[in-house]
C-alpha cells in the first residue's frame, strides 16, 4: 500500500519480541512487475517488529554507481 509516497507493507515472522529500526540501507527483496525480475535493493525508512509481524514504512530506491 503506498501512503504519502511510501510504502507500508505487513508481513509475518517467526518471532515474539518487540523491536523498532530506522535503516537507511537495509536489503529487501523486490518484484519489477514490467520485466518480471526479482532482485535486492535498499530500504530507508522505519522498521517495527512485532510478535508474529513485521511492519515497514519507507522507500526502496535503486544505488547508481
Amino acid at each position: 500500500m503506498i501512503i504519502f509516497g511510501r510504502q507500508l507493507t505487513m508481513e509475518y515472522r517467526l518471532g515474539v519480541g518487540f523491536d523498532l529500526e530506522f535503516p537507511d540501507s537495509r536489503a529487501v527483496w523486490t518484484y519489477n512487475e514490467r520485466t518480471g525480475a526479482t532482485e535486492a535493493m535498499p530500504f530507508m525508512g522505519t522498521v517495527l517488529h512485532l510478535p508474529l509481524c513485521i511492519v515497514t514504512y519507507g522507500r526502496v530506491y535503486e544505488v547508481i554507481d
